[in-house]
């Protein structure tokens, strides 16, 4: 994850650092994915509408950085959850 502050692209270590214009780098399956961070209200969202990488948040109200989700809107409209596992 980075954040882009001044043209600086600079590396987050926490979700608690992250700022609005922040982006997240995934490579899954071959794909390389830029995702804007999106605000949103019940989970924490890096998306451009094709792609969706969220954290939800945990019964404590911290987001579950364990357990990411990957959602991918199909041609035809429907949405598929790709499970994920995190690599150090």
């Amino acid at each position: 994850m980075r954040n882009t502050i001044n043209g600086d692209f600079s590396k987050i270590k926490t979700l608690s650092d992250l700022k609005p214009g922040g982006f997240i780098n995934i490579n899954w399956k071959k794909k390389e994915l830029m995702l804007p961070y999106s605000l949103r209200k019940d989970f924490i969202s890096f998306t451009d509408k094709k792609w969706d990488w969220r954290y939800n948040f945990k019964k404590d109200g911290l987001p579950d950085i364990e357990n990411p989700s990957l959602y991918e809107l199909l041609p035809s409209g429907e949405i598929t959850n790709h499970l994920c596992k995190l690599e150090e």
